[in-house]
């Protein structure tokens, strides 16, 4: 007990001292080299880069800690790729990480139609792939043998959004009839939608607007009038940071009541920026399906994660998010991995992620209380809460068990014209 106490505030000194991703580790003959496709750029920059941020932080922390004991303390040396939010380029530079510079395994995409095609490269060359932040269904539902994710599919953030509202109403006694969906139209939004759809479908409700919309929108003017006109009681929103941000400004300018809310699934409004560029009133009693419990640092003791959390902040000048602790979580996934396997062979990295079963630990920062993968590589232990925005801040509201005491969900919400 005492050699883990210690270990952790060697970590939490290092790390304090300074973090960077600017310069890599320098390269020695025992490196374990690790790729990491991420969009650093194109629409889901921000994204790729605070999920870049947590993986940077957690990797420093196990090299910092004396890295892969099994493999004689060897490093682990992370490169990254940028795949432009672009499904083209993403698989392009999966086939250079994994031909040109020999990685024994890859992390990404983000963005499930840059994660869709790019692990099917890596399924092709052998090499594994641990998914980050994509929850297309069919990534894990392909019969491959070398493709893992520990966070949720597109199925589980669409039950845990229908199955909030079944709790509001059942603590209320009030609750919606008529839902809308809205949504980006690349492979997750339309994931998203489609299992929505089927869940809602055989819970009763009635699905009165389907609306897609192309990514990167100028202007919603023309389906804020649709979303009007077919009057929704709570609206189910899958959008990335730019649209997220436009749409609420316009919903907001427009008055459009939603008695019941609107519910976003994570994405454009789990990022920081988001809350930095629209109004208060723009976000106010809105609830986001959450990838990580954003309010769990209130009551934080870990010193590992705390130190993981300065880290961040010290980087990108704000507290580590979903998509932080997704990056960071991934890097004690490949640290448990690389342990077990003791070897920098793909096949034997593959075969010890097949074998995983994380219950304690840094891995599990996104709120998991265990991750093990079953025969197509998907995390059936992953879950994520429902927060709603409330005087300025995300608190859970669902599950009931991870909601905190002081925590009222305001249900139904009220008219702008009331605010």
């Amino acid at each position: 007990m005492q050699k883990r106490r210690t270990l952790k505030a060697l970590i939490a000194a290092s790390l304090l001292a300074g973090f960077t991703t600017a310069a890599p580790l320098a390269t020695a003959a025992e490196d374990i080299v690790i790729g990491a496709v991420l969009p650093l750029s194109g629409g889901s920059a921000t994204i790729g880069n605070q999920t870049r941020t947590g993986l940077q932080i957690a990797i420093d922390q196990i090299n910092a800690a004396g890295g892969i004991t099994s493999k004689g303390g060897a490093k682990i040396r992370l490169i990254f790729a940028d795949s432009q939010s672009r499904p083209d380029v993403g698989a392009s530079e999966t086939e250079r990480l994994i031909q040109s510079e020999n990685v024994a395994a890859l992390v990404g995409a983000y963005n499930s139609a840059v994660t869709f095609p790019a692990s099917e490269v890596a399924e092709r060359y052998k090499t594994p792939w641990l998914v980050s932040g994509s929850v297309k269904n069919e990534i894990t539902e392909r019969n491959f043998r070398y493709i893992f994710r520990p966070g949720n599919k597109a199925t589980y953030d669409a039950r845990e959004q229908l199955d909030a509202i079944t709790l509001l109403k059942e603590e209320t006694g009030k609750g919606p009839q008529r839902l809308g969906l809205f949504y980006e139209g690349t492979d997750w939004g339309r994931s998203h939608a489609a299992v929505v759809k089927q869940l809602a479908k055989e819970q009763g409700y009635d699905i009165v607007l389907d609306e897609a919309f192309p990514p990167n929108q100028m202007d919603f003017t023309a389906q804020l009038l649709k979303i009007r006109s077919t009057r929704p009681e709570a609206l189910i929103i899958a959008a990335y940071p730019s649209d997220h941000i436009l749409f609420n400004k316009q919903l907001h300018q427009n008055r459009i009541n939603l008695p019941y809310g609107l519910h976003s699934v994570g994405g454009g409004a789990e990022d920081p920026g988001f809350y930095k560029a629209v109004p208060q009133a723009a976000i106010d009693y809105m609830f986001v399906q959450e990838d990580a419990q954003v309010d769990r640092l209130k009551t934080e003791t870990d010193p590992l994660v705390l130190a993981a959390n300065a880290a961040f902040h010290k980087a990108l000048g704000y507290d580590i998010n979903s998509y932080g602790a997704h990056g960071y979580s991934g890097g004690y996934i490949l640290a448990d991995v690389l342990e077990r396997a003791k070897s920098s062979s793909r096949e034997d990295i593959r075969n010890a992620l097949a074998s995983t079963n994380i219950t304690t630990g840094p891995a599990l920062m996104n709120g998991y209380q265990r991750i093990a993968f079953d025969e197509h590589g998907q995390n059936v232990d992953a879950h994520g809460v429902i927060s709603q925005n409330l005087n300025g801040e995300r608190l859970t509201i669902w599950p009931r068990a991870n909601r905190a005491d002081t925590t009222q969900p305001v249900w139904p919400v009220p008219d702008w014209n009331q605010r």
